[in-house]
């Protein structure tokens, strides 16, 4: 005679397969979370502070008596990522970022000059034109305009900054010394 199972053996059968199967949506449940949790921080813009919001940088007056008590050294400022420079004829905001491979470019004291510490490009200390590659262009400037108060106001938006090629060019100059 043939039997095809007791009633004991389908039970059994099916916890069984009921395991298996929650075993197997816990590994896709697990499968998934572990996806979303590593994707979910690319998903979500960061926004970097202080880039891309105007920054009040003083008056005009301020600004320059500072240039003249400290030999024209640049003025950076951390929050917008620039630095505030004396060009020949009046006042610029260059860009922190090295046109070469986007370094944050330091001034360098010792050397009276801009250093990219990544590749050895150095800029010049009033107009940021490149002094030494492999940088191949100046540093991109922001720009500046005097609010109602009278504040000098950089843009440091950049999507919207002055791309200067080669040589020193005064007409990228908006605040003028006189």
């Amino acid at each position: 005679m043939l039997r095809f199972g007791t009633a004991h053996g389908a039970v059994l059968r099916w916890r069984r397969r009921a395991i298996l199967r929650a075993g197997f949506l816990g590994t896709l449940v697990l499968a998934a979370t572990e996806i979303t949790a590593l994707v979910a921080p690319f998903i979500r813009v960061n926004r970097i502070l202080g880039l891309g919001n105007p920054v009040a940088v003083g008056t005009k007056t301020e600004v320059l008596e500072i240039f003249s008590a400290t030999n024209d050294r640049p003025i950076l400022f951390r929050e917008g990522r620039f630095f505030l420079l004396h060009a020949p004829g009046g006042i610029i905001a260059a860009y922190r970022k090295c046109t070469h491979l986007g370094c944050a470019v330091p001034w360098n004291d010792a050397e009276d000059r801009f250093h990219c510490p990544c590749h050895g490009s150095e800029y010049d200390k009033r107009t940021a034109v490149v002094l030494r590659t492999p940088a191949p262009k100046p540093l991109q400037l922001f720009h500046i305009a005097p609010n109602a108060e009278g504040q000098l106001v950089v843009d440091t938006n950049p999507l919207r900054i002055i791309d200067r090629t080669g040589e020193w060019d005064p007409s990228v100059i908006e605040i003028a010394d006189t």
